[in-house]
């Protein structure tokens, strides 16, 4: 099936809308012991009462609790428990710094790739004596980049192609005796 590489740049702006207020917010950590305790404590709202308002026992809600700080609550949990604090759980994946738009993790992403590929041809290229030099290699990388990105290869995001298909084995003929 074919890429249709519009429809991305026009989700990709999209998105861009959405996520950009949120980039700010990316160095801002959870506080240590986690969101549902800090904010419980914060609106005076005990475990118990917490517990009661969820209809769980009390042990569950520092269940939750423990599980939130190890990462590993569910979101349904969070948003169960938010709601019960009368809160709204809100989330979002946002690029990585120094990234500050989608646009530019797919510059970064197209780069590394494009590096990569080059690294490798120029590498078995320098075996003969061939080497591109480090003008001509960062020149090929920055074409790459731009063509891996345009044509939204898969090679942009590593090597996804399928797996050979694996031939079924035939039974093994059995002889009766």
């Amino acid at each position: 099936m074919k890429t249709d590489k519009k429809a991305l740049a026009t989700q990709r702006k999209l998105i861009e809308r959405k996520v950009h207020p949120w980039l700010p917010l990316r160095a801002d950590r959870a506080p240590p012991a986690g969101w549902l305790k800090a904010i419980r404590g914060a609106l005076g709202l005990n475990s118990r009462q917490l517990a009661a308002r969820l209809g769980v026992e009390h042990a569950t809600i520092l269940q939750y609790e423990k599980s939130e700080a190890a990462g590993k609550i569910s979101l349904q949990t969070l948003q169960k428990a938010a709601q019960a604090m009368r809160c709204q759980l809100v989330y979002a994946l946002v690029p990585e710094a120094p990234c500050e738009s989608l646009e530019a993790v797919l510059d970064d992403q197209a780069a590394q790739a494009a590096q990569n590929i080059v690294s490798r041809v120029d590498h078995s290229m320098r075996l003969e004596q061939q080497g591109l030099g480090a003008e001509r290699s960062a020149e090929q990388i920055q074409e790459l980049a731009a063509r891996l990105k345009a044509e939204m290869h898969a090679s942009l995001w590593g090597d996804r192609k399928a797996a050979p298909a694996r031939a079924k084995k035939k039974p093994k003929a059995t002889t009766r005796k």
